[in-house]
């Protein structure tokens, strides 16, 4: 399916020359508009609905993020590309707090936006996927009423817009209150055989979950749905209706006997988390989604927790530098030095200062390993094309961040990067080398009898496994793993022709640990058995 662009920059040049270049792209775009200023892209944007926006990150009368923001509220699931200069590292460290995790620096490189834009398809490919399988579950009639009743639940929370109840969940919650609230309680992976409970009990541990909210509610006098995420297995979810917008203080004393309920009776650890007021029900996604946001906040203040969104929301409404000017010029000074151990203790001691700090948040260690990335980033460009390479690109950058689930795992990712700049450094400085891509493949082509893996390659060379199979397929036309194989075999020929050696031997001389799986690959690749090659071979001389 095409999906639409909208181009944004102030300058007519700059804004022609990007939509000739993705004119000349074999992808499924059409450009549907081009604004020299914010007010007429977010007009465009109200009026085509862009799936792809590039903007320029500076402009006159509203810059690159104030229309980012506006845009966002029109359309939150818009994919932005921005376009900076190597002078606008601050705006881009602010554009990654908007979750944009994909920039251009000026002039555009026609490669490079191609590249980009391919990615960006790709998420968009993926999220209309998504989608689907959450529009399949409400066509699902098979199912039984409580499984259809989790799923369509599932689904108004997890899709945003026009959601609406049916007669038999009951308008009546929505006509009875003014407000509502999305509340998620998240069970911590256990093992079965538990306490009470045998192999396969799993659903009633949830039971047992869902009947202990289930009192307190009606202890409490509250209304609502009570549901197991559909897709989320370890997700509980209760769609509360609120009269007034003070009652946190006690939807929280109440949901603390839900969290020692379970910690008695199940003898298992949960955290539980609000999102915030909306005065529809179809607004709720927006309630789940920021209650999810909350539930993050374990992974620096623990489980067994109750996390509020609107105190959380307070305490990181004010952005500040987690990471200021002298501790770049100190980061700078111990990166350039190769002084790895005291720059590791000191992301250890600052990563553990947010840990001990009561008025610190998720969002907090959020803005640290972003800082900390960008800043690894500046610094590389400086020494080395193979930014990237090093630290990986700024999806991975998200998603790694996205998916931490603990503090610990923050001080291990950004230790992994570091150890690899320094390294990878130390090694330029000894055996200095323009071409690292080329130093790789020339590393493969003479250890073939080595049983070389993508790791191996990524810690040797102190580089970004993930990143390093895009740029080599990207350079050879092939992957690693694709070269490797046919440098491999190509070898293994030549033997099998020009020598009397014996399968297995030539198998380990070429990296194969058995003969087998060396023939396997062998047929599969040429066609014939090894030994169906030799002969074949022999009798034509």
């Amino acid at each position: 399916m095409t999906m639409k662009v909208l181009i944004l920059d102030d300058e007519t040049i700059q804004r022609k020359g990007i939509i000739a270049k993705i004119q000349t792209y074999a992808l499924p775009l059409m450009i549907i508009g081009e604004a020299g200023d914010g007010e007429e892209g977010l007009q465009l944007i109200k009026q085509e609905m862009p799936d792809i926006v590039i903007t320029d990150i500076r402009m006159p009368e509203m810059n690159g993020l104030d229309f980012i923001e506006q845009a966002l509220e029109q359309n939150p699931q818009i994919f932005f590309i921005i376009v900076s200069g190597y002078s606008d590292f601050e705006y881009a460290k602010r554009a990654m707090k908007y979750g944009i995790s994909d920039y251009i620096l000026k002039p555009v490189d026609e490669i490079e936006l191609h590249h980009v834009l391919s990615k960006v398809i790709l998420k968009i490919e993926a999220m209309r996927r998504n989608l689907g399988v959450m529009n399949k579950l409400k066509q699902d009639n098979e199912l039984n009423r409580e499984s259809l009743r989790k799923q369509y639940l599932t689904r108004m929370i997890q899709t945003s817009g026009n959601a609406v109840f049916t007669a038999e969940d009951n308008t009546d919650i929505q006509q009875k209150y003014p407000y509502f609230l999305a509340i998620v309680l998240e069970l911590e992976s256990f093992k079965l055989p538990h306490h009470s409970f045998r192999a396969g009990d799993e659903h009633l541990i949830w039971f047992a979950v869902e009947n202990i909210m289930s009192d307190q509610m009606k202890q409490a006098s509250c209304e609502g749905f009570i549901f197991q995420h559909a897709i989320h297995q370890n997700e509980m979810v209760y769609l509360l209706g609120v009269s007034h917008l003070n009652e946190n203080l006690a939807i929280k004393e109440w949901l603390a006997n839900v969290l020692q309920g379970v910690n008695r009776c199940l003898k298992l650890d949960v955290t539980i988390a609000l999102g915030s007021f909306v005065d529809q029900m179809a607004l709720m996604q927006q309630s789940y989604q920021l209650a999810k946001l909350s539930i993050r906040n374990k992974m620096l203040k623990g489980t067994n927790q109750i996390y509020d969104y609107s105190l959380i929301h307070a305490q990181a409404s004010s952005r500040h530098n987690v990471i200021n000017d002298h501790d770049e010029r100190l980061l700078f000074k111990l990166l350039s030095d190769g002084n790895e151990t005291a720059l590791l203790d000191w992301v250890e001691q600052r990563i553990k200062q947010l840990v001990e700090t009561p008025s610190s948040t998720y969002v907090h260690l959020d803005w640290f390993c972003v800082d900390m990335y960008l800043l690894m980033r500046k610094f590389l460009i400086e020494k080395t094309k193979d930014t990237d390479l090093l630290i990986g690109e700024m999806d991975d950058l998200q998603f790694w961040v996205q998916n931490l689930l603990s503090w610990k795992d923050a001080i291990k990712q950004i230790s992994k990067q570091v150890s690899q700049i320094t390294a990878f450094l130390a090694k330029k400085a000894n055996y200095p080398s323009k071409d690292l891509m080329g130093e790789i493949k020339r590393y493969l082509d003479s250890n073939l009898h080595a049983p070389i893996s993508l790791q191996l390659i990524a810690d040797r060379f102190y580089i970004n496994p993930t990143y390093f199979s895009r740029r080599f397929k990207d350079n050879y036309g092939q992957s690693y793993s694709e070269y490797l194989t046919k440098l491999r075999l190509d070898k293994a020929s030549e033997w099998l022709i020009g020598t009397n050696l014996k399968i297995q031997e030539i198998a380990e001389l070429v990296g194969y640990e058995g003969a087998a799986y060396f023939s396997n690959v062998f047929k599969k690749e040429r066609g014939f058995s090894p030994n169906e090659f030799r002969q074949k071979h022999q009798m034509a001389k």
